[in-house]
This record gives structure tokens, C-alpha cells and sequence, in this order.
């Protein structure tokens, strides 16, 4: 009878310890990080600068390496990949190719896999923000080098821990200067909203050493403008604070991830200046410098534990246009093409004869702009929330107050680039963020109620999990 019991008791506590520990491992997260080098050979169509874009020759120098950086989490059921890139940013056909190359390599879904670019304007052509052509040979190099960097990450995941903080930064400059007769210029605007805040995580293994460790800032990595240098290729200050913070923690780990930059420049080259300078490599580690310093002040003050909790989700907002111009009128434009500050008349011709073909073709105008809004729940209220647009710091502000608490990434430039998602205050101000929808080949320029929309994206991304 005794040794009846004892079996049973052994029994019953095996079970409660098998049930403890499978409970102790589906609560831990696991991670692994990968980067990967997707510098363009010389002679790769660039983009970012329309000046410089519509020249045949290319990228003539590497002045520093570009790189795709992957971190890839599991927690219990959930599977998401983390995509950060030096370059400017993808049209939605080229995200859903790497999302698909990626996903089926790996077996994720699209909301599985969140790209983000940094923006740099010193790269290779990406995207169809102008009308220059796409670099077939550098896309599929770069499709296969980002299953690569995910597979990678893949197999590098281990057991982690969780913390997180929030550090300043003065880096961001408002770039949009109101001018007495009421027109918005391209120009510094000390007084101008900026997206000051910089979110951060770390991921660390059980040995203590840092896997990854990922940020956000909202600034215009374009410091390099105008001149010889803007043809040489750089992942601008994105890459210096991240090779800063590697530095700092002994491992290649940093991750950039881009935020609210849409209407703002580095301070470095905005601040008491009439017109933003046209940077030098200087100003570029200036920039990064600061930013990386801002950061190691705030992890030096130390940083809170999370507990994990990893959810995925994927909503899509329709934003109105505005009415379009009539068939005479994208001829005329055809005709006499505007000049703009930020582009030049070769990019606003074009835009008008593809809407003058699609017309003639039947095909009809669109009157929305499908935006995608990305969630990834990373831990109890930290969150990534990415936006399909270039946002400004104002639509930042609105994003992290619509959660209140914890931890919030509000990004642009994931999963794509749709347009400029500027306030609807600027679409009766003007300016370049709100007037650049060309660029983007929207027939015409965005509706007011801007703010309504991104807040019911945002609502929708609450009640499918991301918290």
C-alpha cells in the first residue's frame, strides 16, 4: 500500500513539475539577431534627391557600407521577424515581394514580417517615389539577401529577457517655416513641431549578453545634399549611432527603426541656419554622435523590465483625395510643368502624362489611398506601431497618446510608402509635405480628417491585440 502511494505521489509531482516547466517556457521569449551587408555596386540607380536621382550614372563611391538587420522573436505561439534597412523606402509591390520571398522561407504571415526603412537619401533606387526607373538587378539581390538575414536571425533565436526605456534627443529640426505672405517654406522652424522622444528595447540572452537592441528616432536621415558627396553611399546618421551603440554593448546588435520624421532635418545643419546646409560627412557623424549620446545617457539611467508578450497585426485605412484635375488640366501641366523646391519639373511632367494614360486608357483615377498601419506587441505596454507613410511628428505625438502608457514606437516608412500622411491643419497651410503627392503618383492631394482615420486604424490595431 506504501509503495503504491509513493508511486502515485511520484507520479502526481512529475506531472505538476512537466506542467510548471512547459508553463515556464511558453512565458519565455526567445530571439535571435542577424544584419547582413546590401550595399549597391557602382552604377546603381540612386534615389531621394530628384536632381541627382535622374542621372545616369549612379552611385560613383561607397562611403560607408549599408545594411539589412533582422531580429527575429517567438513567444509561445507567436512568430514575428523585424526587418530595419538602410535605404530610403519601398513601394507597397516591392514590401509584398520581400514579405513573400520571406514568409514562405520561413513560414510566416504578412503580419509576421515588419519592414522598416531608415530613409537615408544616400542609396540605391528603391521604391517608385519618382519616375526614374527601378533597379531590376539590385531588387533581386536585395530579395535574396533579406531571406538570407531572416533565416539567420531565425537560427541565432535564444532564450531572452526584456527591458525597455525612453531616452530625448534634440536631433529633429521642424523643417516647415511659415513666411509672412502665408506660404510654408522649406526652411529650419525653430517654433516647429518635432517627435523628440527616441523608445528603446533590449533583448538579452540568459548569460546576460545583449542580442539586440532596438530603437526608434524622427528625423530626415538627408544631411547629404547638393553636391558630389550626395552620390556616394551612406546609411547617413542612422549608421554612426548605430555603430556608436555596438560599440557601447560589445556586439553588433543595434537596430534602427524610423519614426516621425516626415517634416523634420538634423539639427546639426538646421539650427540657426536660413535654409538647411547642405551637410558633409562631419555633419553626418555629428548627428549620429548626438543621437547615439542621448541614448547611452538614458540607458545609464536604467532600464525596466518587460514581460514578454508577443502579437501581431495588420489593419488597412482608406484615406479620401481630394478632387482630381480634368484631362486639360494634366495636360496643361504636361505643357508647363511647376518647378518645386524638393523636386524638379522633369518628376511633375510624368506624373501628369500617367495620368493623362490612365484616363485615356479607361482605366479612371483613384479617389483613396490604401495606408496600412503594422502593430507588434512586443511586452506588457511596449509596442511597435508602423505606418505606411512618411509621418510627420505630430501624427508621432498622436500615435503614442492614443496609448497612453508604457512604451510606444509610433514609425513611418513600414511595410512600404504610400505618401506624406501630413495633419490636416497642413493641407490647408501647404508646403512640401502636403503638396508632394505627385511624387507618390497620387492624381491629387489628400483630404482633410486625417487624424479621424489614423485614430480608428489605431483603435482597430487595439482590439486586434496590440495593447
Amino acid at each position: 500500500m506504501k509503495s503504491t502511494f509513493y508511486i502515485l505521489f511520484v507520479v502526481l509531482f512529475l506531472l505538476v513539475a512537466g506542467a510548471a516547466c512547459t508553463t515556464a517556457e511558453e512565458n519565455t521569449m526567445k530571439a535571435g539577431f542577424a544584419r547582413i551587408k546590401i550595399t549597391p555596386p557602382v552604377g546603381t540607380k540612386m534615389t531621394g534627391f530628384g536632381f541627382r536621382d535622374y542621372d545616369p550614372t549612379g552611385v560613383r563611391g561607397i562611403h560607408d557600407d549599408l545594411y539589412a538587420r533582422a531580429l527575429y522573436l517567438t513567444h509561445g505561439e507567436e512568430k514575428v521577424v523585424i526587418i530595419g534597412f538602410d535605404l530610403l523606402f519601398f513601394s507597397r509591390d516591392e514590401a509584398d515581394r520581400f514579405k513573400g520571398a520571406t514568409g514562405r522561407k520561413i513560414d510566416l504571415s504578412p503580419r509576421e514580417i515588419f519592414l522598416n526603412t531608415s530613409h537615408t537619401h544616400t542609396g540605391p533606387k528603391v521604391g517608385t517615389w519618382d519616375y526614374s526607373g527601378s533597379d531590376r538587378l539590385y531588387l533581386q539581390f536585395l530579395e535574396d539577401a533579406i531571406v538570407e538575414v531572416a533565416c539567420s536571425a531565425r537560427d541565432a533565436a535564444r532564450k531572452v529577457t526584456l527591458s525597455g526605456g525612453c531616452a530625448h534627443t534634440e536631433l529633429p529640426f521642424n523643417r516647415r517655416l511659415p513666411l509672412p505672405d502665408g506660404i510654408i517654406d522649406f526652411a529650419p522652424n525653430p517654433d516647429g513641431a518635432t517627435y523628440n522622444k527616441v523608445p528603446f528595447c533590449l533583448f538579452k540572452d540568459m548569460n546576460g549578453e545583449p542580442v539586440c537592441f532596438l530603437f526608434s528616432a524622427s528625423c530626415h536621415p538627408s544631411t547629404i545634399k547638393g553636391n558630389e558627396r550626395s552620390y556616394q553611399v551612406s546609411a547617413d546618421f542612422p549608421g554612426v549611432t548605430m555603430n556608436l551603440l555596438d560599440e557601447h554593448f560589445g556586439a553588433a546588435c543595434s537596430l534602427f527603426l524610423q519614426g516621425a520624421a516626415g517634416d523634420t532635418k538634423s539639427t546639426v545643419i538646421g539650427k540657426g541656419e536660413r535654409y538647411f546646409r547642405s551637410g558633409d560627412w562631419s555633419d553626418v557623424e555629428k548627428s549620429g554622435t548626438l543621437l547615439a549620446n542621448d541614448i547611452k545617457k538614458a540607458i545609464a539611467q536604467g532600464l525596466t523590465h518587460i514581460e514578454p508578450e508577443l502579437h501581431s497585426a495588420t489593419v488597412e485605412m482608406e484615406f479620401p483625395l481630394q478632387k482630381s484635375r480634368t484631362r486639360e488640366e494634366y495636360k496643361d501641366v504636361v505643357e508647363k510643368p511647376p518647378a518645386h523646391s524638393e523636386s524638379i519639373p522633369e518628376g511633375m511632367k510624368r506624373w501628369a502624362q500617367e495620368k493623362i494614360a490612365l484616363i485615356d486608357g479607361g482605366y479612371g483615377l483613384p479617389s483613396t489611398v490604401t495606408v496600412t498601419t503594422h502593430g507588434v506587441q512586443l511586452g506588457k505596454g511596449l509596442r511597435l506601431i508602423g505606418i505606411e507613410a512618411e509621418i510627420v511628428a505630430e501624427l508621432g505625438e498622436l500615435i503614442e497618446n492614443a496609448y497612453g502608457d508604457g512604451i510606444t514606437f509610433p514609425m513611418g516608412y513600414t511595410d512600404g510608402t504610400q505618401m506624406y500622411l501630413p495633419t490636416s491643419k497642413m493641407i490647408d497651410e501647404g508646403g512640401y509635405e502636403a503638396e508632394s503627392y505627385y511624387e507618390y503618383r497620387h492624381p491629387a492631394s489628400l483630404a482633410k480628417g486625417i487624424e479621424n482615420i489614423l485614430l480608428q486604424g489605431i483603435h482597430d490595431l487595439q482590439e486586434s491585440g496590440i495593447k
